[in-house]
């Protein structure tokens, strides 16, 4: 069954409330990886910066700031942070991305999730940083997952847009990564 964009939401602040980073890899400290960082002053001022004890504090604009860190997360970094990118997925906070754009100097890139929840997930990089999920929070991946299968599907039937390779290619993409969060969700 696929669930609404807002029961879909809820499911989201529900599955992860109460998660905290522990000594997990951060956004900025994610940054700090990407840039080589380690064993340095400026790692350690970058870390210090990570929120740890309330994914819902991190501001929209640290996304942003941090695009490349979604590739340095490990498994406590991931189920920190997982929740804030479904939902920015989902458009929750379209009134904080509208005031960045209104600056006109602001040229950074938003962060993507979806090709994390898709791709290489039989590697073990992927296995290790998505293994601290629990059921409940696999399922939010699952129906984020269907959700968007489900969007891509009527925004095609709405405006009759011929689905070529490219759609047709994501849409067997989608297939087989929900096949294989809701494997994922009956073994531990």
């Amino acid at each position: 069954m696929t669930l609404t964009k807002t029961q879909l939401i809820g499911k989201i602040y529900k599955a992860f409330e109460g998660v905290v980073l522990e000594d997990g890899v951060g956004l900025w400290e994610g940054q700090a990886l990407d840039d080589r960082l380690e064993n340095t002053a400026a790692y350690e001022r970058l870390r210090a910066k990570d929120e740890r004890l309330d994914w819902q504090k991190i501001p929209i604009v640290r996304l942003y700031e941090c695009s490349s860190s979604q590739s340095f997360l490990d498994a406590k970094g991931m189920r920190f942070h997982l929740p804030l990118y479904l939902l920015f997925a989902l458009d929750v906070f379209m009134d904080e991305e509208e005031e960045l754009h209104e600056d006109k100097d602001f040229k950074l890139w938003p962060p993507e999730i979806q090709f994390a929840l898709t791709h290489n997930l039989e590697s073990d990089y992927s296995k290790s940083r998505f293994s601290l999920l629990n059921t409940e929070q696999i399922a939010c991946v699952i129906h984020f997952l269907e959700y968007t299968k489900g969007e891509r599907e009527r925004h095609c039937k709405q405006y009759r847009v011929k689905q070529n390779h490219l759609f047709n290619k994501n849409h067997e993409e989608l297939k087989e990564a929900i096949a294989f969060w809701k494997v994922k969700a009956l073994v531990p």
